[in-house]
């Protein structure tokens, strides 16, 4: 009885959280970005409009831009999904396409703003706004 009590606890054990994980793996991957559009000069009291080119297609879907700001500088992210991570099941389509995606920042702003696109192990894409 004591082995069929034991047996039964360690497939519970290695069973449940298996079960549990109803999510599977975290998917979420910084998206490449090919253009960062920005102006070259605002109003003091007019928003920066921006545009960034994310890409998308196979597997991988634009989810949303993330934003950290100060004054003087923001850094923007382009946060998406990849259907393939952790799935061996999967072929994704040569689809790759580029795909705007807009974005704006209020005043205040210091003159000169700076724009700063984190691309993950490829290097930034910057612009330089200059308030009047």
């Amino acid at each position: 009885m004591k082995h069929f009590l034991f047996g039964v606890a360690l497939v519970w054990l290695v069973a449940v959280p298996l079960a549990c994980n109803s999510f599977g793996p975290d998917q979420s991957v910084i998206l490449g970005v090919s253009q960062l559009d920005a102006p070259a000069s605002v109003a003091a009291n007019a928003p920066i409009p921006v545009v960034l080119t994310v890409v998308t297609g196979g597997c991988l879907r634009f989810d949303r831009i993330e934003a950290r700001r100060e004054a003087s500088s923001a850094t923007l992210t382009a946060w998406g999904t990849d259907g393939s991570i952790g799935r061996k099941d999967i072929m994704c389509p040569a689809d790759i396409r580029p795909e705007p995606h807009s974005y704006q920042f209020d005043p205040p702003f210091t003159n000169p703003f700076r724009i700063t696109v984190d691309r993950g192990r490829v290097s930034p894409l910057v612009a330089t706004v200059q308030v009047r």
